[in-house]
């Protein structure tokens, strides 16, 4: 299999698969296939958690698609959220909202990851890579991957904040409700460890909160 995303702005993924090859996508993002193949439902509705995380854009049903013969598909975000791809294996997971899911590779799951209520509530609920395969991630804006490696807290803005590798330790931090709510202001991440992060320099949205259940509520 090989994927491809094409440049920005209006990105779209590549995937060249040869027969029996499989690829996992949100719903509605088929463009076009220029050969046969099988399209079939993954759901992953077991678990309240499952459905829980459906309140932070987790989808329950994804769709699956086999090609028949030697096949090149092209997929697309509905909106005008841009693509990235990262390369997961199992030593080292990433964290990621769950709304930039796009498309992975079927070597790769993705879990709930395990956070207080504080965070979720503030941040949102984390999906978790398991296993090793291509994971495609959706952002807005200009993509930033960057690479950091420091004891001393660096501050993000938590809308901003799209993947990170589980190596780092992430706080979420804020004002009270009062203040978040009069300045305009949301709820920022520090950030400490070893690792990678990907940010995004837009939003889907016109506010600055992101995609913690608290921000949505306001």
């Amino acid at each position: 299999m090989d994927l491809q995303i094409s440049p920005y702005p209006g990105s779209f993924l590549l995937a060249k698969m040869n027969p029996s090859e499989k690829i996992i996508t949100e719903k509605g993002v088929l463009i076009s296939c220029n050969g046969r193949y099988h399209q079939e439902n993954k759901i992953e509705a077991r678990g309240v958690k499952n459905w829980l995380a459906t309140a932070f854009g987790k989808s329950l049903i994804y769709n699956m698609y086999t090609a028949q013969e030697s096949v090149q598909f092209i997929f697309a975000p509905k909106n005008n959220a841009e693509l990235f791809s990262l390369d997961i294996n199992a030593q080292c997971p990433v964290l990621f909202d769950p709304q930039s899911h796009f498309a992975r590779t079927t070597g790769l799951d993705i879990e709930l990851a395990k956070q207080d209520w504080k965070s979720a509530l503030n941040d949102g609920l984390k999906l978790r890579t398991k296993g090793k395969g291509n994971l495609i991630l959706k952002g807005h804006g200009t993509i930033l991957e960057q690479t950091i490696n420091t004891q001393k807290p660096i501050y993000i803005d938590e809308s901003a904040l799209v993947a990170f590798e589980a190596s780092l330790s992430l706080k979420t931090i804020s004002k009270s409700i009062k203040e978040t709510l009069t300045s305009g202001e949301g709820f920022l991440c520090q950030v400490t460890g070893s690792g990678k992060i990907w940010l995004q320099t837009r939003t889907a949205g016109e506010s600055s909160g992101g995609s913690g259940m608290v921000s949505n509520l306001f």
